[in-house]
């Protein structure tokens, strides 16, 4: 069923498939913890916070006030120049407040960079930078080259990623990592979609949010299709719960146009 269609879906059928888009984005926008502002008070500060590229804005500001609240030591920006890099710089340039800020040409971490240190008062000096990465994977893999290039402790690290892809890249840090490493997931935000049809808050599109939720969800479930071991090997296996894989299920029968 074509998305234009939805204003007219009955309330019944619409809650429903409302409740699907929501279950799903929450099982996707992996948090570990309830609060950041309260995790140095159980175990200290985290060694570092990875923030990871993508294609939306946002991320940054939680990275930013996770530094300058204490609750991590370090800042680690991800991001070459990859698939949804053009995204990013067309997010940068569509926001007046961040004018003057470089985008074409450059990496998603250069960008952010400029971001962080120009518009979210972040000091430059001890920020590091991973700018060859172009997957999910190679974020990981990347990620632990530069930390251990710079001596920097990770024992304790916090990743923040896009809502829709904060589970998968946690799943890409524990398999290139290979150890029993803590590692740390908090979703920057938790979409929630306001009306079928309608632009999700925190910069989706509806036919791009329900593509990415669908395309996540294949990719996390071990099988043939997905990035499990019984199917490409890029994570280890994931126990997707049934009620996500229904979910998804009754998204890709109404939205077999969206499914990425």
């Amino acid at each position: 069923m074509p998305p234009a269609a939805d204003g007219d879906a009955a309330p019944g059928d619409a809650a429903a498939v409302r409740a699907d888009l929501d279950l799903v984005a929450a099982y996707l926008a992996r948090r570990d913890v309830a609060d950041l502002d309260e995790v140095d008070q159980v175990d200290g500060p985290f060694d570092v916070v990875v923030l990871l590229g993508s294609a939306l804005l946002g991320p940054e500001r939680t990275a930013a006030r996770v530094l300058a609240g204490g609750t991590a030591r370090r800042l680690l920006v991800c991001g070459g120049v990859g698939h949804s890099t053009e995204l990013l710089w067309r997010a940068v340039e569509a926001d007046p407040a961040l004018s003057g800020v470089r985008t074409r040409g450059r990496p998603e971490a250069h960008v952010l960079v400029d971001v962080l240190v120009e518009h979210l008062d972040v000091p430059r000096e001890g920020l590091l930078v991973e700018d060859r990465s172009t997957t999910c994977g190679s974020n990981a893999t990347e990620a632990r080259r530069v930390l251990a290039e710079h001596g920097v402790p990770s024992d304790r690290v916090l990743l923040l990623q896009d809502p829709t892809m904060q589970r998968r890249s946690h799943a890409c840090f524990v398999r290139a990592w290979g150890d029993d490493r803590p590692f740390t997931s908090f979703a920057p935000s938790v979409p929630r979609v306001a009306g079928l049809g309608e632009d999700v808050e925190g910069g989706w599109t509806f036919d791009r949010f329900v593509g990415l939720l669908l395309g996540e969800v294949r990719r996390l479930h071990d099988d043939e299709d997905g990035y499990g071991p019984r199917g490409a090997g890029f994570i280890d296996h994931v126990d997707v719960p049934e009620e996500v894989l229904a979910a998804a299920r009754r998204l890709r029968s109404r939205y077999p146009d969206l499914v990425r």
